[in-house]
């Protein structure tokens, strides 16, 4: 076979020569053919074939060939991990003016590229790219792919909507190949069982247990029964069919020697019969489930030892298995804390010194400014003199408005910049008191508020806008911090009025902190039944966020008709809305304040511009 296989490579390498053309591209596509027949197969052939398809491309100069063979080998060489040059191979395609089918393909490989790299944010911004891209194309056998994946990476962050709304797209495309309609249909059906979607769940589930058998698909039916048992054990209560799916999952799970999972089934239809009150059958499956068991899962299997050993008056074997769960728990959440408070605390100083360099770059560039504006007038004195006075006056007026904007939003940049270490400090040092105290509820309830606080600050600080969705999401985050520093003194709600879009209306970020933090520090001072309310409404076309509490009020002087407290934060505040309504070409922002013995309400008006 190697003897052949050598000579063969020899004939076609003497052969191409006197091919004509047309002979040269039939035999590429059929090459590219075969490495995609080869793909799932033999990776080393595929590669080869592919390669073949672009020695051949580039030889008869072919930019469309030799795209469709660089996305060929690409895919080959992810497979194989070779990133770095199936990264190449696509940059390749990019530069090139391609057909639109071929860059959104182009797209969707370097954001798979992304996705076996584990960074899903920047492979779920490529993929975005790529199915716009295949839209205009309308390439809908590609767009599945990519449909499926950007579903598959919103499923893996938890954005379940989103995910649910991705593979709902990709389902209706996919009648062509009933095998990706199985895949499609099995992530849906996860997706819609994560968001209790039980109707939508039990429409799609046995389509896909139809297609599965149907295929002979044993793996993806191990999964179906897996899912099917977990559904009836615990949203609807019928453990006789929970444990009929259960047992079957466990018999293909064998079959497949899928050692690695089937304890995660065995806990399943333990569950089951624990529910059933068939505590003997539960213990059972829930010794075989411990065998190999891992993380969390081993937490609910000693749970259900010990729920189970109660239910045959067990009570020393039930207190073991209590003692056992409480331990492994406490040492997941141990580690968790730990690795958490690690990586804020690196971010932080990664933070704060890239900030700090920030900070000098923006003092270096005004200042540069500055000498920069003193040279122009130097110079447009000595050149143009009397003759041109009025010209240069003019250029000269015109050139100095600009660069007042500019300074404006480089002080702008550098107050954001200044604004968000504040508060962060404070919540790190909270966070490692707490943990100092051994107060486990709190600090774990602190770094989950704090974990979303920041990401949200770190992502938006530097955006001019963002949404109503996201601004009261880092609000829900800051005062639920801001309860547990405070002891729970106070309450809040949060409105959203209908007439509000919260994905698409938006506001400048981390523009109401100020104000929330004004009401918690100043206007609840020494009060123990605080409550803050903050409602988003529109006032015809004007988004509008009202920020009250039940505080004593204050009185307003005709001075003061425009003052909260003096703090660096609310002078930021009026400084960010001041700057906006000169260079925003979108909003127009304003602030009102209205107190009484009852409280102070301050509203936030922003108008399209």
């Amino acid at each position: 076979m190697k003897t052949l296989f050598i000579i063969f490579i020899v004939f076609s390498s003497f052969g191409i020569l006197a091919q004509s053309n047309t002979n040269n591209i039939k035999q590429i596509e059929l090459k590219l053919a075969e490495s995609k027949e080869l793909f799932q197969k033999n990776l080393d052939s595929s590669l080869y074939y592919s390669n073949s398809a672009l020695q051949l491309s580039t030889l008869i100069k072919n930019d469309t060939l030799i795209a469709k063979s660089h996305l060929q080998k690409s895919s080959v060489l992810i497979l194989k991990k070779r990133f770095s040059e199936a990264d190449s191979l696509l940059q390749n395609n990019l530069n090139k003016d391609l057909p639109k089918h071929i860059k959104g393909q182009t797209l969707h490989n370097l954001a798979t590229i992304q996705y076996y790299k584990q960074d899903f944010e920047k492979a779920l911004g490529i993929y975005l790219k790529a199915a716009k891209i295949l839209e205009q194309a309308k390439n809908s056998k590609q767009l599945v792919n990519t449909y499926t994946n950007i579903g598959s990476i919103n499923a893996a962050l938890k954005n379940f909507k989103n995910a649910q709304k991705y593979l709902e797209r990709a389902l209706p495309l996919s009648e062509f190949n009933e095998m990706i309609k199985l895949q499609i249909l099995v992530n849906l059906c996860n997706i819609y069982l994560e968001q209790k979607m039980f109707k939508k769940y039990t429409d799609n589930i046995f389509e896909a247990e139809k297609l599965a058998k149907k295929y002979n698909s044993k793996n993806t039916l191990s999964v179906i029964y897996t899912n099917l048992s977990n559904y009836y054990t615990e949203n609807d209560t019928n453990y006789d069919l929970a444990l009929t799916y259960g047992k079957k999952a466990i018999s293909l799970k064998k079959e497949l020697n899928q050692i690695q999972t089937i304890n995660v089934t065995y806990n399943n239809v333990g569950h089951s019969y624990l529910k059933k009150g068939e505590y003997k059958k539960a213990i059972a499956y829930m010794d075989s489930a411990m065998i190999g068991a891992q993380g969390i899962l081993k937490t609910y299997i000693y749970n259900n030892l010990k729920d189970s050993y109660l239910g045959i008056n067990n009570y020393k074997k039930a207190l073991f298995y209590a003692d056992l769960k409480d331990f492994h728990k406490d040492s997941i959440v141990d580690a968790k804390q730990k690795e958490k408070v690690a990586e804020l605390t690196e971010k932080f100083e990664s933070e704060k010194q890239q900030q700090q360099i920030d900070i000098l770059d923006s003092k270096n560039q005004i200042q540069a400014l500055t000498i920069k504006q003193q040279n122009y007038i130097l110079v447009a004195l000595i050149v143009f003199a009397l003759l041109l006075l009025i010209l240069g006056y003019f250029g000269f007026k015109n050139y100095k408005t600009k660069q007042k904007l500019n300074t404006l939003l480089l002080q702008q940049k550098l107050r954001k910049i200044q604004l968000n270490p504040h508060f962060l400090f404070n919540a790190l040092q909270s966070i490692q008191n707490f943990i100092h105290q051994n107060d486990k509820e709190k600090s774990s309830s602190y770094l989950t508020s704090y974990s979303k606080l920041i990401r949200l600050i770190l992502e938006k600080s530097d955006h001019d806008f963002i949404s109503v969705a996201e601004d009261k999401q880092a609000l829900e985050a800051y005062l639920d911090l801001q309860k547990i520093n405070q002891n729970n003194v106070f309450s809040y709600t949060i409105q959203i009025q209908n007439n509000v879009e919260e994905d698409f209306d938006i506001l400048p970020p981390l523009i109401t902190q100020p104000f929330v933090e004004n009401a918690i520090l100043h206007g609840l001072k020494d009060k123990t039944e605080g409550l803050i309310t903050i409602k988003y409404y529109k006032n015809k076309t004007d988004l509008c966020v009202s920020i009250k509490d039940n505080g004593r009020g204050f009185e307003i002087h005709k001075e003061d008709s425009k003052k909260l407290h003096k703090s660096m934060s609310m002078q930021i505040v009026r400084e960010q809305l001041k700057n906006l309504n000169k260079t925003s070409k979108k909003i127009n922002g304003n602030v009102s304040i209205g107190s009484s013995p009852k409280g102070t309400e301050v509203v936030l008006t922003f108008a399209a511009a």
